[in-house]
């Protein structure tokens, strides 16, 4: 019978004891010592094969890998760059493809499954309508990533309680909130702080504030609300520091659903505790206001970034207006399937007038900072509707979740994911980058959860 029971997952009720971990952890150093002094690539490549082999067998991890990872912004490569987050998918994306050829296909259908395919076809014929240019592959290639991340985190999803994730997510954000705020304040506000998770770090920060919010609000005991309550203002605050203002305008209305879902939800379960956080959290609000008010030099250049919001504003407003002037006219000129997927970054190409716009030279190569509005000049009226079907799915599928919930328990986990699928599918009207770079990634994993949580499942066991 094993010693001590380590924490290594199996599939048997088998454990392993820790004297054989221990000795077999000893005897793989030694050639891992001896390789990183000979040849330091090839030594870093063994001693991450026993991770990269766990991982492709073991999908719950591979998706916590893929999240921590998308807090990274480290692009490696020249013509066609990767980002750790690319890596981890392709890690996830090999554990499915070895869990369904062993164990074969779950038995609960995706309801995400079919609307993301439809909108893949769209966006093959409008690409293909355009002669497959360079930029259209490379955006195929991506929503075909997306597409897998989302399948395996559905299948994978359905053995793990989404808390697990939502928590690996949020220890993650507070972990680059920290280092962010370190940088902002060091340098008395004068700079958009990021941290290592790149200028989309704004949306990061709002998922997991909102994530916090929720939790926080749900929490039982006192230990638990402290935790979720720091971790809701270190995330807010990191939120604010990176002047962000579509991600502060997105955590406004994203947390006005969570209390909204809350009030709700509480009332047909008949739980008193998130009411009562509630109004502590509404109270606690009220007294600090004067208080940040009173003296805020750190966050005077935020202060005025957001106060220049207007129809005489300068600055990416009137950027983002001549984009989306740009994908106007690129909808009026293909009106059934666009320009094609990817392309509006070269939409000169088809709409030549923009070159006489002095804003747009500014922005030229970007994309449209609207989703929606990207989808409709690249991908016409066809694409669009194809990509509203599958946010609305999401939303409903999400919603649906919710009002079913019968366990208090499950009740934090699935607001957390409707207020999710809710802020994905509002905020592309007006912003977003739910198709590219790490958020994409983080759609293609929340929306998995969405479609992966149906009852309340049972906990892992590490034996």
């Amino acid at each position: 019978m094993a010693s001590a029971v380590s924490f290594v997952p199996a599939h048997d009720r088998r454990s392993i004891s820790n004297r054989i971990l221990f000795v077999a952890a000893l005897l793989y150093s030694l050639p891992v010592a001896a390789l990183l002094l000979w040849k330091p690539y090839l030594g870093i490549a063994f001693a991450a094969a026993p991770l990269v082999a766990f991982v492709v067998i073991h999908g719950p991890l591979a998706i916590s890998i893929l999240l921590i990872a998308t807090f990274t912004f480290f692009p490696v490569g020249g013509i066609i760059t990767f980002l750790p987050a690319d890596f981890a998918a392709f890690g996830l994306i090999a554990a499915y493809l070895i869990d369904l050829a062993v164990a074969g296909p779950g038995k609960e259908r995706n309801p995400l499954a079919r609307p993301f395919v439809i909108y893949l076809i769209v966006s093959f014929i409008s690409i293909a309508l355009e002669l497959f240019t360079p930029l259209s592959v490379r955006y195929f290639l991506r929503l075909g990533l997306l597409f897998s991340t989302l399948m395996a985190t559905a299948h994978f999803g359905r053995r793990v309680r989404p808390e697990k994730f939502l928590i690996v997510f949020v220890l993650a954000a507070v972990a680059n909130s920290c280092y962010s705020l370190y940088s902002f304040f060091s340098s008395q506000g004068t700079i958009r702080a990021f941290g290592l998770a790149g200028k989309g770090y704004g949306d990061h920060a709002m998922m997991a504030f909102l994530i916090c919010a929720v939790f926080y609000l749900w929490s039982d005991d006192l230990r638990k609300r402290f935790l979720w309550g720091a971790a809701s203002l270190i995330t807010l605050t990191a939120l604010a520091a990176t002047q962000t203002r579509a991600s502060v305008i997105t955590a406004g209305w994203g947390l006005g659903a969570a209390v909204i879902g809350t009030y709700f939800m509480s009332r047909r379960l008949r739980l008193f505790h998130p009411r009562k956080n509630l109004m502590a959290a509404f109270v606690a609000t009220l007294l600090s206001l004067p208080l940040l008010a009173l003296y805020t030099p750190a966050f005077e250049g935020v202060l005025h970034r957001f106060g220049r919001m207007g129809f005489q504003a300068s600055e990416t407003i009137l950027l983002r207006f001549s984009l989306w002037r740009a994908a106007l006219e690129a909808f009026l000129q293909n009106p059934v399937f666009g320009i094609g997927s990817g392309n509006f970054a070269q939409v000169w190409l088809w709409v030549p007038q923009v070159k006489f716009d002095p804003v747009f030279i500014l922005v030229s190569g970007l994309g449209t900072h609207a989703i929606i509005l990207g989808a409709l000049a690249e991908t016409g009226v066809v694409g669009c509707l194809a990509m509203a079907n599958l946010f609305y799915r999401a939303v409903k599928t999400a919603g649906r979740r919710f009002l079913t919930v019968s366990d208090p328990d499950d009740a934090p986990e699935a607001l957390c994911l409707l207020v999710l699928a809710l802020v994905i599918a509002g905020s592309s009207i007006y912003a977003g980058a739910w198709f590219w770079g790490n958020n994409g990634f983080h759609m293609a994993v929340f929306l998995g959860l969405v479609a992966s949580f149906h009852t309340r499942p049972g906990r892992i066991e590490f034996v």
